[in-house]
């Protein structure tokens, strides 16, 4: 039996990650980011992908906003 396909993560969740991986040194050079710092940062910059759906947009911002937390280790 063939297996099912297997959910690839949206294009916006990585771009949104990149932009974040860019910000936070320049943001925050002195000191590592809160998990609320990271949560405003990915906010922010959601809104310049301009999403037509809102419910969409605040999914990828919740989504991005747990994988930067994970990546620096702040959530397990």
């Amino acid at each position: 039996m063939a297996k099912p396909p297997v959910a690839e993560r949206p294009k916006a969740i990585d771009t949104l990650i990149a932009i974040l991986d860019l910000v936070i040194p320049h943001r925050y050079p002195d000191r590592d980011p809160s998990l609320s710092d990271i949560a405003r940062l990915t906010s922010s910059a959601s809104r310049v992908l301009r999403f037509s759906n809102l419910d969409e947009r605040i999914e990828t911002e919740n989504r991005a906003t747990l994988l930067l937390a994970k990546k620096l280790q702040l959530v397990s």
